[in-house]
């Protein structure tokens, strides 16, 4: 009886000890989750009606899911050197991730580093950092999420060998030089095309509509009997257009962009552009954060993600 009763009394205790331990867990947990995960997101520019979207899928992300989330920006896809003085200015706010689009693979890379020594989880969006040039700089990326660029400048060509002779010729407007969604683009849409139509030019507009009018204007006056122009952002086929237009052509030579823009969208549905590889930085955004708070849960998640794109043409134009 002893024995029983020694016995059941340590088992009591032992019993009364979890509990209180258990207690404690579910305090300190509870206390923990009070306090809303807080992420630093960085995007290219305000002026552009792509990163407008991808804005407010942050902000609409961060109603859904209870997180706070700061979004930077700089003036133009041309300020590599303030977008990196943005990101190390945030070094210090205690972010529990970074959410970072850089301008170019590279120029936020100073910055990065730092952040993987100081362990803030770096989660690269839209414009990817390749794995060399990351491990050269030691950054630890979580994932990397962003369309399939290369897939979208083969989309558009597709289009433009199922809708021209053989022979036609055709025009690419290129992002600024070292951006690597710009080229990838560019690379997708001249494998596709290269072997059965004849690509007069290949020129830089720098993702802005008045250098890709001025560039589509000197494509014309060299090549009247042009037959298509294929930008890799729709800032630059919505320059094009105004080229096209000017030249007395509309109508006559395809436009396709990349992006889908409102005014894109608008300018196919009146008739001014052919189309526009539709991605979807909204629903970027909205990945990024459902990944970055796994990541800080420590729960698993894929290295890369692929966001969804679609070919919008007057056939199929959302309502």
């Amino acid at each position: 009886m002893f024995h029983f009763r020694k016995t059941f009394k340590v088992v009591t205790a032992l019993v009364v000890m979890a509990s209180l331990l258990s207690a404690s867990f579910a305090t300190s947990k509870t206390a923990a989750q009070a306090k809303p995960l807080k992420f630093g997101a960085i995007i290219k520019t305000e002026a552009n009606e792509y990163w407008q979207a991808m804005k407010k899928g942050y902000e609409f992300a961060a109603k859904r899911y209870g997180v706070t989330i700061d979004v930077g920006s700089v003036p133009s896809e041309s300020d590599t050197a303030q977008q990196l003085a943005l990101v190390e200015s945030w070094l210090g706010r205690g972010y529990d991730a970074l959410l970072v689009s850089p301008i170019t693979p590279t120029n936020l890379n100073a910055a990065l580093g730092k952040a993987t020594a100081a362990k803030i989880p770096v989660l690269n969006v839209d414009e990817l950092i390749p794995a060399d040039a990351a491990k050269s700089a030691n950054i630890a990326i979580a994932t990397r999420i962003a369309s399939n660029n290369y897939q979208a400048g083969q989309l558009a060509g597709q289009y433009v060998l199922d809708h021209l002779d053989p022979g036609s010729k055709v025009a690419i407007l290129e992002g600024l030089a070292g951006n690597s969604s710009g080229q990838a683009r560019h690379d997708g849409f001249n494998d596709t095309v290269k072997d059965k139509m004849k690509v007069v030019a290949s020129q830089p507009a720098d993702w802005d509509r008045a250098k890709a009018l001025n560039a589509t204007t000197n494509i014309l006056q060299a090549n009247k009997d042009l037959k298509a122009i294929y930008a890799c952002n729709d800032t630059m086929a919505l320059g094009a257009m105004e080229a096209v237009k000017a030249a007395g052509l509309e109508g006559k030579v395809i436009i396709l962009g990349t992006d889908a823009v409102p005014e894109a969208l608008d300018a196919i549905k009146a008739g001014r552009m052919t189309g526009t590889v539709a991605q979807y930085p909204y629903e970027i955004a909205v990945l990024a954060v459902e990944n970055a708070i796994k990541v800080v849960e420590g729960r698993p998640i894929p290295t890369r993600i692929d966001a969804p794109i679609q070919l919008i043409t007057k056939d199929n134009l959302p309502k």
